[in-house]
């Protein structure tokens, strides 16, 4: 069993640096021009090695950005399990989102950009996103209930908005270089969004 345990640690911890090393080398080469090889040379294994963890590029592309859904969305999870209110809860949530765009916004623009792994993709990481917005619809609910947001907004709309006007508004500016301070960005786009959400003051 203790072997077993060993074995699998040094598993995890080689298909860890596969991994990394796939980010970089798409970073550095794209999706097209990034090969099974090569990652394997990065990583310093042989190329078969590399198959007996990820049978395809395409599966190793989907592991890779499977983990990124699922690091935001644990990061999220925690958020909701805090013990603030939902204003304090949904800023920290806003936060983390636009944290994971900012770091890895020229991987999402190889996934939009590479018609072989969208729909694919789109599949695997489905349940991820489902939860994300999920538990971000729960900290919308709870600010109704406390009389922070506007009830009369549905909550799908305001998830809409906060997807639009937010992620992909960052998006955007990060991926064709507009000068912006990030943090005066972040701060304007939560203004705005928050204006439009916020419960008008009790007559």
């Amino acid at each position: 069993m203790i072997y077993q345990s060993l074995k699998e640690k040094q598993r995890q911890e080689r298909e860890g640096l596969i991994l990394q090393a796939t980010q970089d080398l798409l970073l550095e080469r794209g999706y097209y021009d990034t090969s099974m090889g090569e990652i394997a040379a990065r990583v310093g294994v042989a190329k078969g090695t590399l198959y007996q963890h990820f049978e395809s590029k395409e599966a190793l592309m989907i592991a890779l950005f499977k983990r990124e859904f699922h690091d935001l969305q644990v990061a999220i999870e925690q958020i909701i399990l805090m013990p603030v209110d939902a204003q304090v809860k949904l800023t920290a949530a806003i936060d983390a989102l636009c944290q994971q765009i900012a770091e890895k916004h020229p991987l999402f623009f190889i996934l939009r950009h590479t018609a072989d792994l969208e729909t694919e993709l789109h599949v695997e990481v489905k349940d991820s996103f489902a939860a994300v917005r999920d538990n971000i619809a729960t900290i919308l609910d709870q600010g109704k209930d406390e009389g922070a947001f506007n009830p009369a907004l549905p909550t799908e709309v305001m998830l809409e908005a906060l997807f639009g006007i937010i992620v992909s508004r960052l998006f955007k500016t990060l991926h064709h270089g507009i000068k912006f301070e990030y943090e005066d960005l972040v701060g304007s786009l939560k203004c705005i969004y928050f204006h439009g959400i916020t419960a008008a003051p009790a007559s």
